[in-house]
């Protein structure tokens, strides 16, 4: 591993000509700029003029640069990380992902793998993403020309275009006053409005729908236009699958909390299932010798093992049913036919079986709730 610090002023300009392994880039309050590479390649080098330092590494590096730095990366054979930079980034070619955390304006021309944004302070221009993108929490205007995997943004601080997106969108923040936000996608759209309101123009070619309260209607349920609060953006959104406008998450986040959700689910049927189980076994051992006690009391021990049982397929029902809650379209199961009424009859012999001292008070009126259905 080879170490060359430069000390500079607040604002030295760094040029990455070629890294052929991971490059990563932190911003410091220190005026100096730290080079590590892990080579001793003569291949790799670094040279100087004035405030400009170019790299060329044939190994893994890091460099760590006053915060207010301007950089200009060419190509990276692996992952890029920054962090804590606010000069101006200029990204040209990386080959695996790119991991941005706390950056001024940066421009991106082409990425191979994924890419992840947080807190940007300036504009986002972005040309070419192969993966998946996430961009999350920008201040400036935010433009994406391709994504070839699926986007997911949201705290969009200005204007947005996202040009072609070949999976999924998802967009989740705020509306404010003459902001724009366009997105073209191959797959479905959701959009969840936290506040503010904006001229929405709706366009997919799977089912359109919008949750949000808004007037001026005008289409179908494929496209349509309409106006939500005072009208003060404008959102324009195609996509080939579904398009939905959501009332804004409050910040939850839908994924996990639906795998909270089911793991609760799986749990609860769990006890649910053995505390059936125990409920059956019990009522089989205390009506089992009750056979000969005639049809009434036969019918009325088969009505409950049937009611337990379908209390339990009710119980299954509900559980697939928090599914629909998470995506939109999907079907709701059909409702439970209603159980037969108890009979008077069947009352009577489940009261006999407490007078005789066959079940207690306390089996019987579950008895009776499990008849009830």
């Amino acid at each position: 591993m080879t170490t060359t610090p430069f000390a500079t002023s607040a604002t030295p300009h760094i040029t990455v000509n070629d890294c052929h392994a991971d490059l990563a880039i932190i911003g410091s309050p220190e005026n100096q700029v730290v080079i590590e590479i892990d080579d001793e390649s003569p291949a790799t080098h670094i040279e100087r003029t004035g405030e400009t330092i170019v790299v060329t590494a044939m190994d893994s590096c890091e460099i760590v640069c006053p915060a207010n730095a301007s950089i200009t990366v060419q190509h990276v054979s692996g992952d890029l990380r920054v962090n804590e930079l606010k000069g101006t980034l200029a990204i040209d070619t990386v080959n695996g992902d790119v991991s941005l955390r706390d950056i001024g304006p940066t421009m991106l021309r082409n990425i191979q793998g994924d890419l992840s944004v947080r807190d940007g302070s300036g504009d986002l221009r972005i040309e070419t993403v192969r993966g998946d993108a996430k961009v999350k929490r920008v201040a400036g205007n935010v433009a994406i020309d391709r994504v070839s995997g699926d986007l997911v943004t949201s705290d969009l601080g200005q204007n947005a275009s996202f040009g072609s997106v070949n999976g999924d969108i998802s967009i989740d923040t705020d509306l404010k006053p003459g902001q724009a936000v366009m997105a073209k996608a191959n797959g479905d759209i959701v959009l969840r409005i936290n506040s503010g309101g904006a001229q929405l123009n709706l366009n997919s070619r799977g089912d359109l729908r919008c949750r949000v309260p808004v007037t001026n209607w005008q289409g179908n349920d494929r496209s349509a236009t309409a106006r939500l609060g005072d009208g003060s953006a404008a959102v324009s959104l195609t996509a080939d699958g579904d398009l939905l406008v959501l009332p804004g998450s409050n910040r939850w986040d839908t994924d996990s909390f639906s795998g909270q959700v089911e793991s609760m689910i799986e749990s609860a049927m769990g006890q649910f299932e053995s505390q059936m189980t125990r409920i059956q076994s019990d009522l089989e051992k205390r009506l089992g010798g009750l056979r000969g006690m005639g049809d009434r009391t036969e019918r009325a021990a088969e009505r409950a093992r049937h009611a337990a049982e379908r209390a339990k397929q009710r119980a299954e029902r509900a559980a697939k049913s928090w599914g629909t809650f998470f995506t939109p379209g999907r079907p709701s199961a059909p409702p439970t036919p209603p159980a037969e009424p108890v009979t008077d009859q069947e009352r009577l012999a489940v009261l006999k079986m407490v007078e005789e001292g066959k079940i207690t008070a306390d089996d019987a009126a579950k008895l009776l709730a499990a008849m009830e259905g």
